[in-house]
């Protein structure tokens, strides 16, 4: 038998089996259950998310003829065979993407009054339903209006901003939400244990991060890196693979920025540089870090969407050391730095340009509950203020010293 790629050998095929969408599953399997369904229904949120394995298992379910306890499709009455095998004549699927004009909807207008040649339902799902020319939406209002009792549209969109106000008033709407991360990295690490992968937990965590809350690029990354390292998921040659900086890493360039330390900064900069990583990667890279430090102050419960569980502590710890204006001010430079790596010719340039403005931040803000390290030799630090004579003692600037804004910053450094 031919390779199967896990997004497709994993699907789920049953309301069971769908993962990070808990509120939508219940809903369809009451409306199974209780004999509620509507006659369309849109499906909208992220790719990889679940919208079309949800539209065909509710397909599924709509004609089993031995619907389960729980509103589960049987998967064992000829119906759900037929189902399984892609050989269903009640479910008809339609591309909007390259199928988006009049008379492709004109093609399920015609027939859409034609019984079901087997079972209850013919279910129509329409992928990509924002592809649709505005001429195919005005020809398929009344249809989905007033269609047959055995008709079933489901439509499933990444940008329901685009569907009609025409067309959105005649649907039930979904809203699929995004996986959270340690759920992906479960159903990672139940597959390969399956697939007898050894496998991280700390590996598979990173490539669900990754993901960004969308399942399917879980799974076609967790393929690529498994061909990769010859079914070795470690830690490091993920790393390796995704060509992504180690946490450890950022929390030395991220001390050294709040030490005031910018040759430092600068030397692990080209150090990462030299060693193949792109400036715009590592300034995101950067940029998530002080997010995840802002967040460990502020809420840390949700660093655990996007931090692995044994470097949720060493955010804690560490985000105590810096200020929120620090933080704040930082992020806020961080971004206009990737602002600007968009349209420069030179993105190296922007990136040092950047940590050079972030080392600089720690002196516009130096007050009691900053205090900056002590002067350093000549040629180790950027140059500040000239320190002053012995016999006179240094004056801590008041809290209200502080600049409110960037530019104040700015002017102060």
């Amino acid at each position: 038998m031919a390779h199967q790629v896990s997004a497709r050998k994993y699907r789920p095929g049953t309301f069971s089996e769908v993962i990070g969408q808990p509120f939508i599953v219940q809903t369809l399997r009451n409306a199974l259950l209780h004999n509620k369904l509507a006659h369309a229904y849109l499906f909208f949120g992220p790719r990889g998310v679940g919208k079309t394995t949800c539209a065909r298992i509710l397909a599924k379910a709509v004609n089993c003829q031995g619907l389960t306890s729980e509103g589960d499709p049987c998967g064992e009455c000829p119906s759900c065979l037929r189902f399984q095998e892609g050989r269903s004549l009640n479910l008809i699927e339609l591309d909007a993407a390259s199928h988006n004009s009049v008379e492709d909807i004109r093609l399920i207008t015609d027939q859409v009054y034609l019984t079901p040649p087997e079972g209850r339902y013919k279910v129509y799902i329409i992928d990509e339903a924002h592809m649709l020319s505005t001429a195919a939406f005005n020809a398929f209002l009344k249809t989905m209006e007033e269609p047959p009792p055995h008709a079933l549209f489901i439509l499933a969109t990444t940008e329901k901003h685009k569907i009609p106000a025409t067309i959105l008033s005649r649907c039930q709407r979904f809203d699929f939400r995004r996986i959270p991360t340690e759920t992906i990295a479960q159903q990672l690490r139940h597959i390969a244990e399956k697939e007898g992968i050894l496998a991280e937990a700390e590996a598979l965590y990173l490539i669900a991060a990754k993901a960004e809350g969308g399942m399917r690029d879980a799974l076609s990354l967790f393929d690529q890196l498994v061909s990769r390292t010859a079914g070795q998921l470690t830690y490091p040659a993920v790393l390796e693979a995704l060509e992504t900086l180690d946490y450890e890493a950022y929390f030395v360039l991220s001390e050294a920025l709040r030490q005031w330390e910018g040759e430092k900064a600068l030397q692990l900069l080209h150090q990462h540089l030299s060693a193949g990583y792109e400036p715009h990667t590592l300034l995101q890279g950067l940029l998530e870090h002080f997010r995840n430090l802002l967040l460990a102050r502020y809420q840390p419960e949700v660093l655990g969407q996007a931090v692995p569980p044994h470097y949720q502590l060493r955010y804690r710890e560490a985000a105590t050391q810096y200020s929120e204006a620090f933080l704040l001010h930082g992020i806020d430079l961080l971004l206009e730095g990737e602002r600007r790596q968009q349209y420069s010719r030179s993105p190296e340039i922007v990136l040092e340009a950047t940590l050079l403005k972030l080392a600089l931040l720690p002196m516009a803000f130096q007050g009691p509950s900053t205090p900056l390290p002590a002067q350093a030799s000549e040629g180790k630090r950027l140059s500040g203020p000239a320190a002053p004579p012995p016999d006179k003692p240094t004056a801590v600037p008041a809290r209200t010293q502080v600049p409110l804004s960037l530019e104040e910053a700015k002017k102060k450094s």
